[in-house]
């Protein structure tokens, strides 16, 4: 048994690795305080001389002082309903709660701190509007002012009166949309209204409001706002997978601009959630990743110069980090990390170290757009824009190389740069142009050395993408092109493509390609697929497709399957977003394949990999993955697919015995949302027919999922073939006996006590190891 712990105990800290000590850059933990139950939103409060901080929690309200951040302490806490969305709020001596599950916003008297822990509270639920449940709020200290976001009655904002703290008094209401977070300074409301946008309102009548100004977010999905102190400049932040802080120009309310947007730099698809503005910085709380600090002293270039990961999850979810708080007096962050509890962080503050400058082509006053610059060692990438203008910049100071590169042009290094903290260095740089030469060729069929007529040629590098087809000798010719390295994928329908990376330049030896017969495609080409069908939302489209994620679990993919050219997949709706923006609704979508002549096959398979994602609440779901062939004149069903569990899954079947072979064979792939709704994702990869038997790939793969992750009592184990089940805590210490798994997906019960574990499957005689954490 010392061999399996050996191997369990180094999978689990290489899993857990940079996790279990979170990552950090110009930031250390000072403290932290575990909870029970889940967290939400967090801000602080300066008090009698104390910090405290407010934090919602799943089964109540909670007051923690961390004066002492080594040793934070609740001093305070009252239960309410459940509720995983809790927002308080600090003014006039008296801290304020609200959420989504009902019973009104929670006031608390904090005077008697810190000599006293008993706390006076009262609950108000409106007057003529009722506020049982309220999503978010805002309290403007210097107006007296609260502001209810998304309540039982109102979509928008109620506005109270707390001269009196634990009276409120109802004033007015804006309900032109639905605010889902907001911020306010004197008289105007800055609101994040998802889909809507982002809205300027003046509300210095509050019976009365009056829009001002509005705007589009980068990912049409505005969830949280904060201004500049100056209001010169406001931030959002779309919470959806691979969000953008954005900032924005404010000088001219009617022509609000884009001035800079930003993603977090450690993980793809990583969400952000809220934003602050202090002292030229934006602080923001990312879920799985933690806390970001960027300098923003210049809005149109804001650099990353601190971050405190405080989950060991990462990428696409809701869980982590949910608020981050940068405003009390000792200058020190609390983090609201939704399963890992309250963190106390101390920041060091960095000023950026940036560069910036022009790109023009050498001997004209030509600006180059789309130029590659590379800071060699710092881990920077940036493009000109359309006025070859670029700018980025580290927080790490020191002397760097410097590289340009654009397409049809003479490449350049620039050495011993040097950035500086709090410094901008120009460098303005002037691109040779490169000279075209004609690169020519053949397509031809793998055997007979017959010309192929009709074939696409795709030659793909950073700064070209170029598609050319062969004529009726089986040539293709481009006049102008340029030397480089290109990612070539060559196909063409009734051919098995291919796809090679190759150096081309004038001296080259002209390529030629040879494909063999048959139907294969991985979806790198348009080869002739059609979409159909009824559905209001989720087309079939040829992509590559943008992850989506419901609760834990994948809806659609991010990603292409495994194995083959290029990155592109079929995929039912590719709009990105929450799980129900662009999945099938409300009807069918149906993908067909071009014509087939399957005359010259005796036995003919198909195969393909697919996704299909079905999930949501209330009713269990029930749509359907349907496969189907034509024959030009009768339509045979092949099969009803299950559900794939997170995972792209090869699948095939023999024809022959379901219809009879024609010269106009097709595939249809229909995906279809029965009533009632529910989220639903479909997808196709890697296509192609073999002859004779099939090649089994669900018995040479051996699957497993193990989901979902973190998991609360249960997880689901799916196995592709009967197998075992171990759980290991990270002692090595076997927990609970072993669990006999049976093909398909089994219902096991987690480990009682929350924590990290080993799941240890053996399905064939294989040992799949993956860590768990349990809630």
């Amino acid at each position: 048994m010392k061999n399996i712990f050996q191997i369990l105990c180094a999978v689990a800290f290489a899993t857990l690795g940079t996790e279990s000590q979170a990552q950090s850059l110009n930031t250390t933990l000072l403290g932290h305080l575990p909870y029970s139950q889940e967290l939400s939103e967090v801000r602080g409060a300066s008090h009698n001389g104390r910090e405290y901080a407010l934090v919602g929690v799943y089964n109540g309200f909670s007051i923690v002082d961390v004066t002492n951040p080594a040793s934070p302490t609740e001093v305070f806490f009252e239960a309410g309903v459940n509720s995983i969305w809790r927002d308080p709020f600090f003014h006039n001596g008296h801290a304020y709660c609200v959420n989504d599950g009902g019973g009104g916003m929670l006031i608390v008297d904090m005077n008697p701190l810190p000599s006293s822990t008993s706390l006076t509270s009262t609950l108000y639920t409106g007057s003529t509007y009722n506020i049982s449940a309220v999503h978010n709020m805002f309290i403007e200290s210097a107006t007296n002012k609260a502001y209810l976001f998304g309540t039982n009655d109102i979509d928008g904002a109620i506005i109270l009166d707390i001269s009196d703290p634990m009276n409120p008094l109802e004033l007015g209401v804006w309900n032109d949309h639905y605010i889902h977070d907001g911020f306010v300074r004197g008289d105007t409301l800055w609101a994040g209204c998802l889909e809507e946008g982002s809205f300027l309102v003046d509300v210095s009548v509050p019976s009365s409001p009056v829009v001002l100004s509005s705007w589009d977010t980068p990912s049409q999905f505005a969830h949280n706002i904060w201004p500049s102190d100056d209001n010169a400049y406001c931030y959002t932040t779309d919470e959806v997978v691979s969000g953008f802080i954005a900032s924005y120009d404010m000088s001219d309310l009617q022509n609000v601009v884009e001035a800079d947007r930003t993603r977090h730099p450690l993980t793809e698809g990583v969400i952000p959630h809220n934003s602050h503005f202090i002292n030229d910085y934006v602080v923001s709380s990312h879920y799985r990743d933690g806390l970001t600090i960027h300098d923003v002293s210049d809005p149109t270039n804001m650099i990353l110069t601190g971050y405190f990961d405080s989950s060991p999850m990462a990428g696409g979810g809701f869980n982590g980090a949910w608020g981050a708080w940068p405003y009390l007096p000792s200058g020190n962050l609390l983090i609201s990390d939704i399963e890992e509890g309250l963190f106390i962080i101390g920041a060091n503050y960095e000023r950026a170290a940036r560069i910036q400058g022009n790109v023009t082509e050498f001997g004209t006053v030509n600006s180059l757009n789309g130029v590659l610059i590379e800071v060699v060692g710092a881990g920077l990438n940036e493009t000109t824009d359309l006025f070859g203008f670029y700018a980025t910049g580290t927080e790490a100071a020191g002397t760097y190389e410097v590289t340009f590169a654009k397409g049809g042009y003479l490449p350049q290094t620039v050495s011993g740069v040097t950035l500086v903290n709090g410094q901008v260095e120009i460098l303005d740089v002037a691109l040779i142009p490169d000279t075209p030469f004609n690169l020519s060729g053949l397509v031809t069929e793998q055997g007979s050395g017959d010309p192929i007529e009709g074939a696409t040629l795709q030659f793909v590098n950073p700064f070209f993408d170029i598609d050319l087809d062969s004529d009726a000798s089986g040539n293709y010719i481009d006049n102008a092109f340029f030397a480089g390295q290109y990612e070539v994928t060559i196909g063409a329908w009734g051919y098995v493509g291919e796809c090679v990376a190759i150096d081309l330049s004038a001296t080259s030896t002209p390529p030629n390609f040879e494909l063999a017969k048959g139907y294969h495609d991985d979806f790198t080409l348009d080869l002739g697929w059609e979409s159909s069908g009824d559905a209001s939302t989720g087309d079939w489209e040829m992509a590559e497709p943008i992850e989506t994620t419901f609760e834990s679990f994948i809806g659609n993919p991010g990603v292409d399957s495994d194995g083959d050219c290029g990155e592109m997949a079929f995929v039912t709706g590719n709009g990105g977003g929450s799980a129900g923006t662009d999945d099938v609704d409300d009807g069918i979508v149906i993908l067909t394949s071009p014509m087939m002549d399957l005359t010259g096959y005796t036995n003919p398979f198909i195969h393909f990999d697919y996704w299909f994602f079905n999930d949501g609440s209330s009713v269990n779901p029930n749509d359907a993955y349907l496969v189907k062939m034509s024959n030009g004149t009768d339509v045979a069903n092949l099969g009803s697919l299950p559900l794939t569990n997170n995972q792209w899954t090869p699948w095939n079947t023999e024809i022959a015995s379901s219809i009879i072979l024609t010269s106009s064979m097709q595939l249809i792939i229909e995906v279809e949302d029965a009533d009632p709704g529910h989220l639903l994702e479909g997808g196709l990869d890697k296509f192609r027919v073999t002859e004779g038997t099939a090649i089994n790939e669900q018995n040479e793969r051996t699957t497993v999922s193990i989901y979902p992750n973190p998991a609360n009592n249960f997880i689901n184990v799916a196995v592709g073939k009967a197998g075992s089940l171990r759980v290991f805590d990270i002692a090595g210490k076997q927990v609970g006996n072993q669990k006999t798994l049976t093909k398909g997906v089994n219902r096991i019960q987690t480990p009682r006590t929350a924590g990290v574990y080993i799941c240890e499957v053996t399905v064939n005689n294989e040992r799949h190891v993956q860590r768990l954490l349990v809630q």
